[in-house]
């Protein structure tokens, strides 16, 4: 098994804990880039320079429009519900069950050959562990920008599944995988704004917000006449 690939794995989990637990978006989005610019490296064999130039400068670009988002809106996010210690041990409990699938699977079922039979389990592990994390957020989840990360997630979980089963995609493959997500991050950014705008926060279903994006006094019910 290649270490090497073993830490990229545990770096692209730890930062999807990050970017689903903290309660500050600043912190949030900064799990998402560590995620983002290691997801390419969790491949074997790893992409071509081009393709992974791509990746890396759509993931910069994915931050720079939610930071800027977050920066004209609000810096609080809701966070997880349960903690960062039960979304690690979902993750860990995931990847155990990727990797065991991933082990189980013969050498002719994957592209990668006898040559990578081993780094399938850390592969298909880290996209188990990706996918885990992204489905309580997209379920549960009332803050827009945590759905919006949770998605990303599983954007980079289902590509991460891929490479793991398939082998890496080719370039084009890469240049999609990069738009997709830049897509994905513009979309956020924009559903963000719009919430803010409405409601004073990032909550899906919250008052609308009055003057200043603050958000406004309850209207008072009209008396009832007995």
């Amino acid at each position: 098994m290649n270490p090497v690939l073993v830490a990229t794995a545990v770096t692209v989990v730890a930062g999807a804990i990050v970017a689903v637990s903290s309660r500050d978006a600043r912190v949030a989005i900064l799990g998402l880039g560590l995620t983002l610019i290691g997801a390419p490296l969790l491949a074997d064999p790893v992409p071509d320079p081009l393709s992974l130039a791509a990746r890396v400068v759509a993931a910069v670009l994915t931050l720079e429009l939610l930071w800027i988002t977050v920066r004209a809106t609000t810096s609080a996010s809701r966070g997880s519900l349960v903690g960062w210690p039960v979304e690690a041990l979902a993750a860990a409990a995931a990847f155990a069950v990727g990797a065991g699938v991933g082990s189980g699977l013969p050498i002719e079922a994957t592209a990668l050959g006898a040559a990578g039979a081993g780094s399938t389990p850390v592969i298909v592990g880290g996209a188990f562990s990706l996918v885990a994390l992204a489905v309580t957020p997209l379920v549960h989840g009332r803050d827009v920008l945590r759905l919006g990360l949770a998605a990303i997630l599983l954007l980079t979980g289902g590509t991460t599944l891929s490479s793991g089963l398939a082998g890496p995609p080719g370039s084009l493959g890469q240049l999609v995988i990069a738009g997709l997500t830049v897509a994905l991050g513009a979309a956020v950014g924009a559903l963000c704004t719009n919430a803010f705008a409405a409601r004073g926060d990032l909550e899906a279903g919250g008052r609308r917000a009055g003057a200043g994006g603050r958000p406004g006094p309850r209207q008072a019910r009209p008396p009832v006449d007995e």
